[in-house]
């Protein structure tokens, strides 16, 4: 009988492993042994596809985090349903729509590709490791959140019958991220905070914690044209016609030295010059959403469970990310990210906050991780290299709060790219 008892005890844990659940507001799922190849799209579609089962469709977005290396081993971002005309993205939701593939009934709009969540440090505002040492976890967030909107946009002086690419990193004029060169607020998109000094040098500053400027505001339907105000970038040309190469270079560390140069000139880019190109936002930011709501998904292969240090670096991440976004929006968005789809006044509480205690031994027990599983080697495989500097003028308004009010403390990193190789994966060194 005691046998019989055993075997029923068994099954029973057996069967919980298998079941989807949350902890907190983490939504914990499992996909078949074929979201191993994690290939971009089908990876975070299985996600939704089990995340929906059990919850409403009342999100925006899907940020999925996993807890195995996929073989396609980079973050991205995954748009479903395009966000505006006049912004350069057009026409890309149909890659990975329509929300139907996910589970959702119409609602979502795209999802975020963050793989392995060993990748992340548990300090949010801690800079990532080489060779994303440019960013903070939180900020690489965003980052590839961000790309439902940005960065696609050129501008076009008068007279002129091509449009320009000089706002962003060079690629046959398509490289989706501002140009290291470009004075951007300074954007989790790159981009630069550039101080012009006024005697034809500028300075670069990099530890200034990287948000939302105003172009990007603009792009993502939170300011009006006539909220930006002007914009310039540096090029090593007078004329700016032969500006064509920006660099696509990935920021400087928030450790880095303060770089100043003046052998660079200075090119002014006024927003009609960017609607001239691109064509006005529609909708405006009076008809845009302000406010969105995100769910925190962490999936696993068949019988592999999160570790509770995972959910709790996790959950660490969705409350500082929530938080994070009204600031780094100057106050012009919200972002939701509990499960309930109901922040109210989207300030976290203590009851947001997932423990070690809080995730039960039945949850973890008799589980392991795959053996792809990284810790130490966090850096992500997505990048492009950075060989530039950023400017000097850190302002203390624009630091964004961590939980105890305080600046983050970030650790710096090498600025060099180097192809990296991990079993199981491709070794894949792009930054999307």
């Amino acid at each position: 009988m005691k046998t019989c008892f055993l075997l029923v005890v068994l099954l029973s844990a057996i069967s919980l492993h298998a079941q989807n659940y949350d902890v907190g507001n983490i939504a914990v799922v499992h996909g078949d042994a074929s979201i191993a190849s994690g290939l971009i799209g089908v990876l975070e579609q299985a996600a939704g596809q089990q995340f929906y089962t059990a919850h409403g469709d009342h999100f925006d977005f899907l940020i999925i985090y996993t807890t195995f290396t996929p073989q396609i081993n980079m973050q991205q971002g995954v748009p479903i349903v395009d966000a505006a005309d006049g912004i350069g993205r057009e026409n890309i939701g149909f890659l990975y729509g329509p929300a139907s593939k996910w589970g959702s009934a119409g609602r979502l709009k795209g999802g975020v590709r963050m793989i392995h969540v060993d990748k992340y440090p548990d300090d949010p505002d801690a800079n990532m490791a080489f060779p994303l040492a440019g960013l903070t976890s939180v900020e690489l967030l965003a980052h590839e959140f961000s790309h439902y909107w940005l960065s696609a946009m050129d501008f076009k002086k008068e007279g002129d019958t091509d449009p320009h690419t000089g706002l962003r990193g060079w690629e046959d004029g398509a490289n989706q991220h501002w140009n290291h060169y470009f004075s951007s607020g300074p954007s989790v998109m790159y981009g630069s905070h550039i101080v012009d000094n006024g005697d034809g040098s500028f300075t670069f500053n990099p530890a200034t914690p990287r948000k939302y400027g105003p172009l990007d505001q603009y792009v993502m339907g939170l300011r009006t044209p006539e909220e930006v105000g002007s914009l310039f970038f540096l090029c090593s040309y007078a004329d700016i016609a032969s500006c064509l190469e920006g660099s696509p270079s990935l920021p400087t560390p928030h450790t880095g030295s303060i770089d100043t140069v003046s052998n660079m000139y200075k090119h002014e880019v006024t927003m009609d010059d960017i609607i001239r190109a691109m064509g006005p936002r529609v909708p405006a930011a009076a008809d845009a959403q302000h406010d969105f709501n995100a769910a925190f998904i962490i999936i696993n292969l068949p019988g592999v469970e999160p570790f509770p240090n995972q959910l709790t670096r996790l959950e660490t991440l969705r409350v500082r990310f929530q938080e994070w976004f009204s600031w780094a929006t100057d106050g012009r968005g919200t972002l939701c990210t509990e499960l309930d789809g109901d922040c109210g006044n989207v300030e976290p509480t203590d009851d947001d906050t997932v423990t070690d205690e809080s995730v039960t031994d039945d949850i973890v027990a008799d589980t392991e991780l795959p053996d792809d599983a990284v810790t130490d080697d966090a850096a992500s495989d997505d990048a492009v290299a950075d060989n530039g500097e950023q400017p000097d003028t850190a302002v203390a308004d624009d630091t964004p709060p961590t939980d105890n009010g305080e600046t983050p403390d970030t650790a710096g990193g090498a600025d060099e790219v180097v192809v990296g190789e991990e079993e199981g994966g491709c070794g894949c060194s792009l930054m999307f």
